[in-house]
């Protein structure tokens, strides 16, 4: 089968890694363009995928939090299970980088 992305190569049947989050998944049947290596994963990969991410706890980690004023600073609260993935530790020392005017990393020192 013709890659729809790059329109030259051929889709070929392989084994892949997949990571997500930082984490290893596992092994999954993918289709991987023999040009520009897109990727694509039929419907039973996809589930068992997003099986193992919810058994692990790492799916729906996004979180939405609202800026509050304490003192002359403004605070950012973050979620437990966002808090307990990347380990954050009360006290623990953070970097703040702002990326552009609407994102902001957050490093860990």
């Amino acid at each position: 089968m013709k890659c729809t992305a790059c329109n030259t190569g051929q889709y070929e049947k392989k084994k892949i890694h997949y990571d997500f989050l930082g984490e290893r998944i596992g092994i999954f049947d993918a289709l991987v363009c023999s040009g520009c290596k897109e990727t694509l994963f039929e419907s039973a990969a996809s589930d068992k995928i997003e099986a193992e991410v919810k058994r692990r706890g790492l799916w729906g980690l996004r979180a939405r939090s609202k800026v509050s004023k304490v003192g002359n600073a403004l605070d950012v609260r973050i979620p437990k299970s966002l808090a307990d993935f990347l380990a954050l530790k009360k006290g623990q020392e953070i970097v703040l980088e702002p990326i552009d005017k609407t994102r902001l990393q957050i490093v860990i020192a």
